[in-house]
């Protein structure tokens, strides 16, 4: 993209998206995910992602060598490391309100008797193809909306039902002789 506003944009966008769909993998298969990308520019990083998948990234890297002898030390730039120490600060937070989430969720399975069931349903799915997780998936979709629809109508009903005025007697005269 040749227009620097349009990069941008697309990028606040692209990231967005990326940040959801990594978020969604981690509920949804509670997988370790983390992502992180640098803005357009190169001046910033965002990061999403538990700490400990970064760490395990970054300690299989190779250490890097040692500089040079010759070489002067760089300049620290402390606000940079303090927006990053911000930002580290943050994502903790958020990681710890998940597992705190996650935890009362299954505190919640458990109490119901769910949990052998879900555990059972994970399960399978986790042994499905892709493609048949896709078809789940869609199934359920047209499964959910189909009860939303029906609880739509018998909402409806029920309203109509209150709302109908109650039968009367008829206003006309009777006949003669009645």
């Amino acid at each position: 993209m040749e227009s620097e506003e349009a990069r941008k944009v697309c990028f606040s966008k692209r990231r967005a998206d990326l940040f959801k769909m990594a978020s969604e993998l981690s509920v949804h298969f509670n997988a370790d995910v983390a992502a992180v990308v640098f803005s357009p520019a190169g001046n910033r990083a965002y990061s999403i992602g538990d700490p400990s998948v970064m760490d395990r990234f970054l300690s299989s890297l190779p250490a890097p060598a040692p500089p040079a002898e010759t070489e002067p030390e760089p300049e620290v730039d402390w606000s940079v490391m303090e927006e990053l120490s911000r930002q580290c600060g943050q994502l903790q937070a958020m990681v710890d309100a998940h597992k705190a989430r996650l935890e009362k969720a299954e505190e919640k399975l458990r109490e119901s008797g769910a949990a052998a069931w879900m555990m059972d349903l994970e399960a399978e799915v986790g042994r499905m193809a892709p493609e048949d997780v896709l078809a789940l998936v869609t199934k359920l979709a047209v499964l959910r909306d189909g009860v939303a629809e029906r609880a739509h109508e018998m909402l409806r009903e029920a309203l109509l039902a209150v709302a109908a005025p109650t039968p009367t007697t008829p206003t006309t005269p009777l006949p003669a002789g009645f």
